[in-house]
């Protein structure tokens, strides 16, 4: 008769997602794009009304929404790539917070200035309006960090071998006489023995 083996009943607390499957890793990079571009797209129109205040010819509007939200964009990859190589961009991190908070308020004064601010809806239409372009800011360094490879923590260091220390020697005794050691010879004193003969 065939043995009937039981399968082992799964617990489920085995890792169901690989987060370095392909599908996984293209999944995550589109959905980033897509907010990205709801976000840049949202906050264009906004600086458009704001190229208008600026009395800018109707062929040249676009030119405010490129010279503020995409040098956000630009400033913060290139804010990634130093940091990659190890320099810490503090001054570049300042311009694209600035850059941020003008965009957030030039979108924010927009809808308040069409819709008002005194109704939940208008309320609400400026506050979106005003997020666009932190998501553009997030979704930015978000993007980075998914299509770049990781940095590698550095490695530890050896541990530096101690010199041994010097030993404190002792001092060697003098070698003492030997059955070879002979006293030097006086020389005799010739003229000493002359005068006692002459006395």
């Amino acid at each position: 008769m065939p043995r009937i083996v039981k399968k082992k009943h799964r617990t489920g607390a085995a890792e169901t997602v690989n987060p370095d499957h392909i599908g996984w890793h293209r999944a995550i990079v589109a959905g980033v794009v897509l907010t990205l571009l709801a976000a840049v797209a949202t906050s264009w129109n906004g600086l458009i009304y704001v190229a208008e205040q600026q009395l800018l010819h109707d062929g040249l509007l676009w030119l405010t929404p490129v010279m503020i939200d995409i040098p956000l964009i630009v400033l913060t990859l290139a804010r990634g790539a130093l940091r990659k190589r190890g320099i810490r961009a503090r001054r570049l991190l300042v311009g694209i917070l600035a850059l941020t908070i003008f965009s957030s308020a030039a979108n924010f004064l927009h809808t308040v200035a069409e819709s008002g601010f005194d109704t939940i809806p208008a309320a609400l239409g400026a506050l979106t309006n005003a997020l666009a372009p932190w998501l553009i800011l997030a979704m930015t360094e978000v993007l980075w960090l998914v299509v770049t490879k990781p940095i590698r923590p550095p490695r530890p260091r050896a541990k530096q071998r101690r010199a041994p220390r010097a030993r404190k020697r002792k001092p060697r005794p003098e070698p003492g006489p030997t059955l070879f050691d002979t006293e030097p010879e006086e020389e005799p004193d010739m003229l000493g023995a002359l005068r006692e003969n002459a006395a």
